[in-house]
């Protein structure tokens, strides 16, 4: 038989939140919220929805252990539910948009894009 943990080889340090923590900034998050679509949104679904629940049952006399484990479940379900119902919506949206535009082109094949022209010139002016 023999034995997993080889005194030879070097042992890998375990991960701390601290370590995670030291390796993310605010900026990090802050840069994420502010790229990723729909993230922001479901973050503060998740947030409301998860206080809500935690309350409620900190009132119904449950204790406060129990509340905060509803309360981040409820968080979790609800961020990720909102950010997927979200890309979901965005997906239908861009489709239906490509749709148009594939059925606009059809009906006038010499029009490429929306081209700005300038007013004309009035020459009564001058």
């Amino acid at each position: 038989m023999t034995d997993r943990h080889n005194s030879d080889e070097p042992q890998k340090p375990h991960t701390t939140l601290s370590d995670i923590a030291k390796a993310h900034s605010f900026k990090d998050l802050r840069n994420v919220l502010s790229t990723e679509p729909c993230a922001r949104e479901g973050l503060l679904y998740g947030i409301g929805v998860g206080a809500t629940v935690a309350v409620l049952r900190v009132f119904k006399g449950r204790s406060f252990v129990n509340a905060g484990n509803w309360g981040f479940l409820s968080f979790a379900l609800v961020a990720v539910a909102a950010k997927k119902l979200c890309h979901f919506q965005y997906a239908h949206q861009s489709a239906k948009l490509n749709t148009l535009f594939e059925m606009q082109s059809k009906n006038s094949p010499n029009v490429k894009g929306f081209q700005h022209s300038a007013p004309p010139k009035d020459n009564d002016a001058e």
